[in-house]
């Protein structure tokens, strides 16, 4: 299973999208600079250019360590149609497969457990922990001499932290040039003695990057869109530092129960967040559906046990957020949809938003690398 390079597909690089792309400057200061326009966001063109360049040139989140522990355990998932599933082979190794029989395509696993092998539930065709074809059931001398040479395709499978990665590109980066920047920040989350507590995933009627938009712009929104959490911030000591591929949000709390004494919320680009505060993390993995809507998956995680009553106080303020930010973008994707919206930067917050435009700018083969503000 392989993409067609943008640079060299017409059908994804049409002059009318090569124009779009221009219109963003990727080499102005953010003072000079605009956004990229409304089209990036509505055109069904951009997504499927972001299929080919920005979520196969980069790792993707796809999962947690703590779901693939022993030989067997599975999970699945799907990144644009690339459905996939992650387990243990025999020898306890990580594994990673393109969810799809070698026969007629049908996906040989659903949801996440345990089990000894991958059946497909169509022909029966069984293939062991490693991805190799282990037999083909009533199909002949052909399944006796594919059984050797056909399997589930693999798909690049890497860790950092407590988190599983995949990599859909023909070109796998080293994982730890890709993240040797992002290491020291492992120190701040202060991960190890977290424990996962509970998952949930919601569908929004925007485009993929809205929702980033409004997660990286520096906190500019908080005191107008989240004045409940903002009141336990230090809000005049908000700031953010920029990596290669992520930045970095922080701001010291008022030691309330959920907040802390610091909270982070950092992102990873494309699509990966992490927000580090008080005695929780969640993070926060938003995938494109179409053009017009996401699916943003929440797992939530827990310094230690967690009561019933700190739980539940967690997810009601957690959904508090979570209704104000689906409420303004679904706002801003209808202002998007006028036909009016140009668009500004607000120089001392949204600096990583910026960023953010920049790397896909420089993933459509169009800008530079952004190093900085």
């Amino acid at each position: 299973m392989t993409d067609s390079s943008p640079l060299s597909d017409s059908s994804l690089l049409t002059d009318r999208v090569r124009e779009e792309i221009a219109r963003f400057d990727a080499t102005l200061p953010i003072e000079a600079a605009t956004p990229p326009p409304a089209s990036w966001y509505l055109d069904p063109a951009f997504l499927a250019l972001e299929r080919s360049t920005t979520f196969t040139g980069h790792w993707q989140f796809a999962g947690r360590l703590d779901q693939v522990v022993n030989p067997g355990d599975y999970f699945t998932g799907s990144v644009l149609q690339r459905p996939y599933v992650v387990t243990r082979d025999g020898e306890g190794a990580l594994q990673a497969f393109y969810n799809v029989c070698a026969h007629h395509g049908t996906c040989v696993a659903k949801g996440a457990g345990s089990l000894a092998h991958f059946t497909c539930p169509y022909h029966g065709w069984e293939y062991h922990l490693s991805g190799r074809l282990k037999r083909a059931p009533l199909a002949g001398a052909v399944g006796e001499f594919k059984a050797g040479t056909v399997g589930l395709q693999s798909i690049p499978v890497a860790s950092w932290g407590p988190f599983v990665l995949l990599h859909f590109g023909e070109e796998e980066p080293d994982l730890s040039q890709s993240f040797a920047q992002f290491d020291a920040e492992l120190d701040v989350l202060s991960m190890d003695s977290l424990k996962f507590v509970v998952r949930r995933v919601f569908e929004l009627d925007c485009n993929w990057k809205v929702f980033v938009d409004n997660y990286v712009d520096g906190g500019y929104h908080l005191p107008f869109m989240h004045p409940a959490l903002t009141s336990n911030m230090h809000f005049d000591k908000y700031s953010t530092r920029l990596g290669d591929i992520y930045s970095v949000q922080s701001c010291p709390g008022k030691g309330d129960t959920r907040l802390g004494n610091m909270g982070y919320f950092v992102w990873v680009h494309p699509n990966f967040m992490i927000n580090r505060y008080g005695a929780w993390m969640d993070t926060n993995l938003v995938l494109p559906v179409d053009e017009g809507r996401c699916q943003v998956v929440f797992d939530y995680y827990h310094d230690g046990e967690v009561g019933e009553d700190e739980l539940a106080s967690a997810r009601r303020e957690s959904e508090q957020v979570q209704a104000e930010d689906t409420e303004i973008v679904h706002m801003v994707q209808r202002g998007l949809q006028s036909g009016v919206y140009v668009g500004l930067y607000a120089p001392r917050f949204e600096t990583p938003q910026y960023q953010f435009h920049r790397l896909l700018a420089a993933d459509f083969g169009n800008g530079t690398e952004p190093t900085g503000p």
